[in-house]
């Protein structure tokens, strides 16, 4: 058990190595061809391995692209496309590539590329896509991949290399729709003078909302460029680094979400030209700077907290009372923060979500050693459930669908609940049936990568994360689920902290139903990039304290003039928002137990800088 790694803290970029065992349903690109030699060109192989992924489920069990450790040169790029033509013009959901470590798996563009030599007309080593209802043929101009679903993708654990003389290379492509992640992982140019053109390309139709988490940019002319009014992004640990243009940049009015950014350039780290775009900036060091240089560009709608900027000019332009430069921002609004009632709550406390791994191969258990067996007919819970009660740290469930008739209880030793991206379903139909429960143990226990089309019960003292998880009947917590509980990168609703408790969300997306998407009856709940979807309520506070920095609210359809978007009844709030509803907005933004409320006319424009402690 020495080798073990358990993190409360999210410092270092790079995590410990994660080989996946053996037998967890995952594909290896090299039983597809693939060397990663440093030599051999690769682009076939592992074209090859995506494209079979396709042939299974992409929305519930998209398998795992498992690259071990070594350089994989390929010459063109590595797209979530099934073939080159036909329905959605090839393009899937789904598209989740694993590396076994992201200091020692490399993805490196083949040097002096000309497909890669024209900076006004760049190309990317790796796209993700969404699906679409268009169908092509030879001889179509291609879809681009744009769109609403571009489902699940993420990458992990590897570094992506534009390698050198290769001007108009785009590292990562993104597009990606209610869940995805891109974590640990670094995007690089080799060339310091011909930089490549962007690091992570976000402006297809339409980014997010995702999540992008422990990620190095180096070198390119922009770190980050973003586009579109919807949806949102979230940012967390992201270190920026010699870039020629900007750190990051919009071209339109996307709304941004930052925690933990570390940026040391010479350029602004910000071109945010759109007065609609909604920059939330918290717990940041912007260094390097240049003295005719300003940190953040434009009259965005601007958030910012414990943000450290040193030797630029100016901090921010085209704002009125901006901060001096080379000081430390301890909070900032614009516009000027809205205030309601006594405004004496504090920022919440933050916690990191707890990481669980292991080097050692005999911590895993895998569900199918046990009689799981996804695919099959019978009943999968007893096997489950045995695996979860071997003793061992780390539980498997290998790709694919499983049916349980009974509850599966998270208890004991068990620290790492993990699918290979699968799923888990009721064996009868009925989805009440299907319940996973945070049982009695010592430590923290995770729970990854899995669709749980059922609900999450919380009934322990015991801390609990749910990351890159979809949960479609929810999650509740008992009067003994005291524990914290965090969610990354998740799916599903309600969320119901029925007991006081303390949670912590990142990039959560609920959508959809006539209750409250969450609520909170007397916990604390800290609320770091939140999307919403449907014409209900999408937030009630009962008696709690809540903080919400970066929440996207996008009403689709007319909402009914008597619902309120936010419900506060004697709890405490801070809350900064952005709504993409047009002529479809909630008539009333917040409502009190008082009868207070609050219109858009009031709150004006496309949402708060700050609104604070609502009576």
């Amino acid at each position: 058990m020495k080798k073990i790694l358990s993190l409360l803290s999210i410092l270092p970029l790079f995590l410990i190595a994660q080989s996946l065992p053996p037998g967890a349903g995952h594909l290896n690109v090299k039983d597809f061809g693939a060397k990663g030699d440093g030599i051999t060109d690769d682009t076939a192989a592992i074209r090859k391995a995506v494209a079979s992924v396709f042939e299974k489920g992409r929305y519930a069990t998209p398998t795992f692209i498992y690259f071990p450790e070594g350089t994989y040169v390929v010459s063109g790029p590595i797209e979530s496309k099934a073939e080159e033509f036909g329905w959605s013009g090839g393009w899937r959901a789904g598209m989740i590539l694993w590396g076994e470590s992201q200091d020692k798996t490399i993805i490196k563009l083949s040097d002096r590329n000309p497909a890669y030599g024209d900076p006004s007309n760049s190309n990317y080593v790796i796209a993700t896509g969404s699906e679409s209802d268009k169908r092509t043929k030879p001889g179509d101009k291609p879809l681009s991949g744009g769109g609403n679903r571009a489902f699940r993708h993420g990458i992990y654990h590897l570094t992506v290399d534009v390698g050198t003389g290769n001007p108009g290379a785009v590292g990562i492509d993104y597009v990606c729709s209610n869940r995805g992640s891109i974590e640990y992982v670094t995007i690089r140019s080799s060339d310091p003078q011909q930089a490549g053109a962007v690091g992570l390309q976000m402006t297809r139709n339409w980014p997010g909302p995702a999540l992008i988490k422990n990620v190095a940019i180096e070198g390119f002319d922009y770190g980050i460029t973003t586009s579109h009014a919807q949806y949102s992004m979230t940012f967390e640990n992201i270190q920026l680094k010699g870039q020629h243009k900007a750190g990051v940049k919009d071209f339109y009015a996307q709304a941004l979400f930052f925690r933990k950014l570390h940026s040391i350039n010479q350029v602004p780290v910000f071109v945010l030209p759109n007065e609609r775009n909604s920059l939330v900036l918290i717990d940041s060091v912007l260094e390097g700077g240049a003295p005719n240089a300003v940190a953040i560009e434009g009259k965005a709608i601007k958030y910012l907290r414990n943000v450290k900027i040193q030797g630029y000019g100016s901090t921010l332009s085209g704002v009125p009372n901006a901060p001096a430069a080379n000081t430390l921002i301890q909070e900032y609004a614009y516009p000027a923060a809205i205030q309601n009632g006594s405004a004496t709550m504090q920022p919440l406390p933050i916690e990191e979500s707890p990481i669980f791994w292991s080097t050692d191969p005999e911590d895993f258990a895998l569900v199918t050693d046990f009689g799981a067996a996804p695919g099959g007919e019978g009943d999968d819970a007893p096997g489950i459930q045995a695996a979860i009660d071997s003793g061992k740290p780390i539980v498997i469930l290998p790709n694919g669908s499983y049916r349980i008739s009974t509850p599966i209880i998270l208890r004991g030793n068990v620290r790492l609940f993990m699918g290979t991206q699968s799923s888990i379903g009721p064996l009868d139909g009925d989805k009440s049936k299907v319940t996973i429960e945070v049982g009695a143990g010592t430590q923290s226990v995770n729970v990854e990568h899995l669709w749980i089309d059922g609900r999450v019960v919380h009934n322990s003292s015991r801390a609990a994360a749910f990351r890159h998880v979809d949960m479609n009947q929810g999650y509740e917590n008992t009067a003994q689920g005291t524990g914290d509980v965090f969610f990354e990168d998740t799916i599903g609703k309600p969320i119901r902290i029925l007991h006081p408790q303390r949670a912590f969300g990142r990039q959560v997306n609920c959508e959809f139903g006539d209750n409250p998407l969450i609520e909170n009856h007397g916990g604390n709940l800290w609320l770091f990039g939140y999307k919403t979807e449907g014409q209900m309520p999408v937030l009630k506070n009962i008696g709690g304290k809540v903080e919400l920095l970066g929440g996207f609210f996008y009403p689709l359809r007319a909402v009914n003039p008597n619902t309120p978007m936010i419900i506060n009844e004697g709890g405490q709030m801070r809350l900064n928002y952005a709504m993409n509803g047009g002529k479809h907005n909630y008539p009333i933004q917040l409502q009190s137990a008082s009868g207070k409320t609050l219109s858009p006319k009031e709150i004006g424009g496309r949402g708060p800088a700050l609104l604070i402690d609502i009576p």
